[in-house]
This record gives structure tokens, sequence and C-alpha cells, in this order.
């Protein structure tokens, strides 16, 4: 989950270095950012220029100094060694003569490494990337792409890499394993990046490397040399980027977070548009060559990480109760930790991602893949890792998602569930109800819903506001709302890092209550139209016996939690099905508040990236 980026091209002086840190590396810089460095062909030698901390931190320590072209560029997400200068990437080789960034695992590198320490190599850093740069370099002997190949054969692990030659000086060696690289095809210029949206102000054309595949960047050539990792040449696809300029700004916002957070009208419109018929039917045509398999399905598997894990805890509820079919959420990391799973016949798994490069998504998507369950994607990046691997699946269109802490993602993975879920019942030939219809009408008005909760934001700022002293919190729900409190205690994390827990608003009696006091605030989504409700108010005066404070997350008009609480903040009422939509926004706006007020880089937490790519 590190960012790399390359160029080649015409640029010089302050312009070259202005499209180094502020757009390449910059633009990339959500995927880690402990550190950062620069690789740049300087005269007849390589120059390396690295930095502890964030982008601008290089733009730093280069100074005045000029850089040159070739370059390639990382910044890093730390898995191997701390994050400081000697293990920020590029690493070079022991004669300084091969440098690489890399975003993966090298699973083997410590076997690798003794044997290059016991051939004299000397190693500089903590890091299993410049085990691949020592490899690389002793493999060097008149050709650089074979060099890369050899030193790769012996890898085992995943990769996205780029190298860079101080002997081919106008050539950058790209190649990949579970970590995505693209290359943009400028006018005049290439681009090397670990995701398009750092080279989209310059092109809208690029070339997608799959799996085991090693290209050689090269500006002058009729066409990209690729082959896999056996050698075989491979022909060149040239892919459209869809994303657009404005979809990568921040426009009138000072973060992502906020942007994307005011932008779920639009994308949760975006979601539903053309996917619901004028006749009050589901329309899903990515799904339409695969009818028989999801009729024929009797047990469904859903499976994420993250933020997309509680999404598919929702997805978990509404395919049992809407579609008819059994369902079990799973967390991917579990999933494909398990030695032996067993899972009835015919059934039918479905992978959730934001990204689409989920390391621990795609480990367990390949487990679910050797025992023959065929996977559907949910997947908000277009062209990425999960989608291209799925056999059919349904794209959020939520657009791009720059901070870290899912928001619209998350609304759109939902807003996609509700209307698979009944698809199936469509297809399942169950019977379509009165509810069925208000299901789908109010699916339809929850974009306009959004846009009042949003437009009340000013208010739940103020509610926030006090609690930013408090040490620990409880997120509580019931039901469809309990994966909503699990989600809200995860984004007060992230962002704020104040200590959150999700619990169920029943369950927590049972051990979590021994902590509530005056200085622990709960917050508890707690509907009118819960049949539910007149417990959940019992649960509440529980936590008030204890002196514990209580932020409501409640319907209009409810008057009798309103005089129960201490704070209570209002949303429209919406049918159960619908209630995870609705009542994650003020918690996506508490705690982006709260982390605001407490002075923290909501759109780059500490220590978290937004694309996972290692396990």
């Amino acid at each position: 989950m590190c960012g790399i980026a390359g160029y080649i091209g015409p640029r010089t002086g302050k312009d070259l270095r202005d499209l180094l840190i502020d757009e390449l590396l910059g633009r990339v810089e959500y995927r880690g950012y402990d550190s950062a460095g620069v690789a740049f062909v300087d005269g007849a030698n390589l120059s390396v220029v690295r930095a502890a901390g964030k982008v601008k931190e290089l733009g730093g320590a280069i100074g005045d100094r000029e850089i040159g072209t070739p370059f390639i560029a990382h910044t890093r997400w730390a898995t191997h060694g701390p994050a400081n200068e000697a293990n920020a990437h590029p690493q070079t080789s022991c004669r300084g003569h091969v440098a690489v960034v890399h975003n993966g695992v090298i699973d083997n590198w410590k076997a690798l490494r003794k044997a290059l320490e016991r051939r004299n190599h000397v190693f500089r850093s903590e890091t299993d990337t410049e085990v691949l740069a020592h490899l690389i370099g002793e493999y060097l002997n008149g050709d650089p792409l074979e060099a890369v190949r050899s030193a790769l054969s012996e890898v085992e692990g995943t990769f996205g890499i780029a190298v860079l030659f101080q002997d081919y000086p106008d050539l950058i060696v790209v190649a990949r394993r579970g970590s995505s690289i693209s290359i943009g095809l400028g006018d005049g210029e290439l681009f090397v990046a670990s995701d398009p949206r750092s080279f989209r102000s310059f092109t809208d054309r690029h070339v997608v490397l799959e799996d085991d595949q090693i290209a050689v960047v090269k500006l002058g050539q009729e066409e990209l040399l690729i082959q896999d990792i056996d050698q075989v040449p491979v022909s060149v696809k040239v892919e459209q980027i869809e994303l657009t300029v404005d979809e990568i700004e921040k426009g009138n916002h000072d973060t992502y977070m906020g942007k994307e957070i005011c932008q779920q009208p639009d994308s949760l419109a975006q979601t539903l548009g053309g996917r619901i018929t004028a006749d009050g039917r589901v329309k899903l045509g990515g799904l339409e060559d695969h009818l028989d398999a999801l009729r024929l399905a009797q047990y469904i598997i859903l499976t994420a990480a993250g933020t997309s894990f509680y999404a598919s805890m929702v997805g978990e509820i509404l395919f049992q109760e809407v579609s008819g079919l059994p369902a079990r959420a799973m967390n991917a990391s579990e999933l494909a930790g398990q030695k032996h799973p067993v899972f009835p016949e015919q059934t039918l798994a479905w992978a959730l991602s934001q990204s689409g490069v989920t390391t621990d998504t795609l480990c367990a998507m390949k487990i679910l893949a050797e025992m023959q369950i065929p996977t559907f994607g949910i997947c908000n990046a277009v062209g990425q890792d999960i989608a291209r691997t799925t056999q059919a699946g349904v794209y959020c269109r939520a657009g791009v998602e720059t901070g870290v802490a899912s928001t619209k993602a998350f609304t759109s993975q939902v807003a996609v569930l509700q209307l698979v879920s009944l698809y199936l019942r469509q297809l399942r030939g169950l019977p379509w109800d009165e509810g069925c219809q208000r299901h789908l009408s109010g699916l339809q008005a929850v974009p306009e819903i959004v846009r009042r909760i949003i437009d009340q934001r000013e208010v739940i700022q103020h509610i926030a506001e006090p609690y930013r002293f408090a040490t620990d919190f409880y997120f509580l729900g019931r039901g469809i709302l309990y994966p909503v409190a699990m989600e809200g205690a995860l984004k007060l994390k992230e962002v704020s890092y104040v200590h959150a827990e999700g619990y169920s608003m029943a369950g927590m009696k049972h051990g979590p209550i021994a902590l509530i006091e005056p200085r622990f605030p709960t917050i508890v989504l707690v509907p009118k139209n819960d049949e539910n409700y007149a417990h959940n108010l019992t649960n509440v005066q529980e936590i008030r016996a204890r002196g514990g404070p209580v932020i409501a997350i409640a319907t209009e008009g409810d008057e009798e939690i309103a005089d129960l609480v201490d704070d209570v903040i209002f949303v429209p009422k919406v049918m159960y099905y619908l209630m995870p939509l609705v009542y994650v926004i003020p918690l996506q706006l508490f705690a982006y508040y709260i982390a605001k007020k407490l002075g923290r880089n909501v759109d780059q937490p500490r220590h978290l990236a937004k694309a996972v790519t290692v396990g």
C-alpha cells in the first residue's frame, strides 16, 4: 500500500520538480505517507533523495536541487523497518547502479538477504525491497529487462515495482504481481504509477499491467515492450481513464473527507441511476450474463475488509430477509486464514472493496476460486484487480474517494447491496409485494434525505464539540444498525485517534457496561419505527443509571428519546432496511468534527493508507 510514480519526458527544472511533488507523487500519497523518495538520472550517475515523513518533506529535502529524468519515486507505508530515511524508497544495489521502488511484500526476503550477504552484499536498510535492488544488480549483464525477470523469478510474494538503471538512462522497467502498475501514455512523455489518478491531469490513456507481466517504458518505441515472466510477448491494450480531473481535486472544500461526506447525495444518486426501471423493478446489466448462477444460489458468502466488511454485514441481513437466502458476512483475512472452510453446495460469493486491490479480499477470493465458488464483485474503483478477477459484478459509481477513511464508498456499497438483494428476489420468483415497492421507492428518496442530514451539519458540529475531550466512546445499534454502530466507531478511531467500540445494543450489558462512567459517552442508534424501540430505551436507561452521557441518533419528532438523553441528532424516518444509509451520515460527521477540533489530519490519518495491498 505504497505509492509509486515515474516519468520519462522533456520536462526540466521547476516544472519537473512540481510535477514530481504536486502531481505524480502527491496524487498517490493516500497510499502511504511514512516517508518518500526519488531516484533520477543525473549525468552518468543515479542520484537518490529521500526523507522521512510526507511528500512535502521530500520537496524540502530536494530544495533548489535540479532533478533529472527519467525518475522513479515512492511514498511509503512502512512494513519492514521503521519509517525513517534509511528505509525510505528508492532502495539501491550495492554499487548504487540500480534503484527500485516497490509496493507489496517479499515473503522470502530473509532467505534471499542471507544468501546475498554470503556473496558479500552489504545492506543499508531493514526493508524487503533492498533485496530486490541487490538481486537485480547482481543479474544485470547487458539486458535490464532480463535482469528484472531473473531477479523476480527468485521472489515469493507480491510486488508492483519500477526500476531505474545508471547504465541505461533512457528507460524504466516495471513489473507487477498482486500490486497494481499503470503506464500513462502522454504527448511525448510517459508516466508510471500505482494509480492512474497520479497522471490523469496529463493524459487519459494508459496501459494496465496484469500479474506477472514486465514492461520496458522508453520514449521513441513504436509501442510498449511487455512480456510475461516466461518471456512471452504480451499484446498492448490501451485503455481510457474514466475519472475526470475535477474528481481528484478538493474543489471548494478544505479536506477530501469533508468533500466526500457532502458528495453522498450525488454519489448515491449515481449508484442508483438507471438501475430502477419505470415499472418498479431492478436492472443490473453487469449480472445479466450470469442469471442461472444467481438464480440457483442457495447460500451467500460476503467477504470484505474494514469499512467494506461492515457494509457486507448489512448485506447479510438484506440477502436473508429480502432475497430469502441464508447468508454469512466473513472478514476477508479470517476467511483467507481458514485451513479448510466448508460451505454448502451452490454457494455464491460477493467480494466488496472500495479500492479493488485489497490484498485480504483478493486472498479470500483465491480460496473461493480454489473451492470453485462463483464470486461476484461490488467495487468502486473501475478496472482494478477485484473487478478483473470476479465473474461479474456491480460498480458502486461513488466516484473517486481520496480520503483514507471511507465515507461515500460505504453508502454506495450499501445502496448496491439493497439493489442486489431485491434483484435476487426478482430472479428467485419470490412475491413482489407492496413492501418491495416501498423499499424501492424509499431507496430512490434516500439521496434527498441524506442531503437534508448534511444540511444540518452545523448542528452536528455543535453537538460534537463538547465531546472532544472524551477518550473513550461506545457506539450501539441493533439489527441492521449494529454494523453501522461498528462503522461509526471505526470512523472515530480512524480520524480522531480516540478509542471507540461498536457493540450490539442489547449485548452491551454482557460485559462492556462495566466501563460506563460519567466521562465515557455512548452514541445510540434508536429509530422510533424499530420494533425493538422499547428495548432500546431500556438499554439507554441502563447507561444513564450508571452516569454515562448518551447521544442519540433518532427519528425526527421523537420527544421521548429527547427527554432521556443528553444530546440528540434527528434524522428523517425511513423503512428498516434503508436505515444504514441514513444513520451512518451523522456518525461520519460526528467523527469528522471531533477530529478537526483535535487538529487531526482527517485525509491522511496516522499509520493508515487508503489501499491496503499488504496482508
